[in-house]
């Protein structure tokens, strides 16, 4: 008799194996998102479904980026924010999700100027000013980095706060 099979059994081997199986993924989230389009674009209930789905899965990716910080300060403003966004900021939140957690983080905490494309993006725009009200609220000025100098990570002997 053979062993019995487990789920990973079938996982690939090799860095190829890896690479076309993500790409399977894809070609398949490409295909529901296709279908889901040509459904919201013949009926207005499939609208509103479509548009549902979309901020559900921007809010997602908002909550669970993998990045605490990110995760409590993104989530939250999305969930008060997107509910009532149009589908052009939805696009332009899209936009910001691209942007690399340490990246994104360092420009919302003012440890970094953001790049002139999300400077000139309004989803950015308001998660900066949220972020911003967010730090001035919680945190002293004097406990946090100067701009263009990353945050040190644990004692400063110092004694002058931020670097």
């Amino acid at each position: 008799r053979a062993p019995p099979r487990r789920a990973h059994d079938d996982a690939p081997t090799t860095m190829d194996g890896v690479v076309r199986a993500f790409a399977r993924r894809c070609a398949a989230r490409m295909r529901i998102s296709r279908v889901a389009a040509s459904r919201s674009a013949s009926t207005g209930i499939a609208d509103d479904d479509a548009r549902r789905a979309r901020v559900n899965r921007a809010l997602y990716r908002a909550k669970q980026r993998g990045f605490l910080e990110l995760d409590i300060v993104v989530g939250e403003w999305a969930s008060r924010v997107l509910v009532n966004a149009d589908v052009k900021f939805l696009d332009e939140f899209d936009a910001v999700l691209e942007a690399e957690n340490p990246d994104l983080f360092k420009w919302l905490t003012m440890q970094e100027e953001a790049p002139a494309e999300y400077k000139a993006n309004a989803a950015y725009r308001s998660l900066e000013a949220h972020c911003v009200k967010f730090l001035d609220e919680k945190s002293d000025k004097e406990t946090r980095a100067a701009m263009g100098r990353e945050w040190i990570r644990g004692w400063n002997d110092t004694g002058k706060g931020n670097q």
